[in-house]
């Protein structure tokens, strides 16, 4: 075999090979633009606070003298209900009450004297809403 020296064409080449090729220079980036001043905290007006979660409230309904009541639980319970996805327990308690209030209210009109707060205890089950005034169950209605 050939001894390679420096100089020759086997040389240089055998030295390209050997040393790694310099990296290339990057190329300089636009400077970012100096952030705007800000206002001192104390002077900037801040807006109202977002609501994260929903407010839980009873949903009430006045028909044919009753106050029908609906408390959070069983607007939850409504939830399981078919068609209530994408819904708040707001609106599925308002859409029960606009399809149930009559059958409701006709199902306590002659236990019940009016006025009077019944409380609607709802079974997504059984697909029953129980009318309770104080702790006695009043009526029964399927839905």
């Amino acid at each position: 075999m050939e001894e390679e020296k420096p100089g020759t064409e086997a040389g240089k080449l055998a030295e390209a090979q050997a040393a790694p090729a310099p990296p290339p220079e990057p190329t300089p980036a636009a400077a970012p633009a100096p952030p705007l001043p800000a206002e001192p905290r104390s002077d900037r007006t801040r807006g109202a606070r977002p609501e994260m979660i929903e407010t839980r409230e009873p949903v009430y309904r006045v028909a044919a003298g009753y106050t029908l009541r609906l408390d959070p639980p069983d607007l939850a319970r409504l939830r399981e209900l078919p068609g209530s996805k994408g819904k708040t327990d707001r609106e599925l308690g308002e859409l029960f009450f606009d399809g149930q209030a009559a059958r409701l209210t006709g199902a306590v009109s002659g236990d019940v004297s009016v006025p009077a707060e019944v409380r609607v205890v709802v079974d997504p089950y059984s697909r029953q809403a129980f009318l309770a005034v104080g702790k006695t169950i009043k009526g029964i209605v399927s839905f």
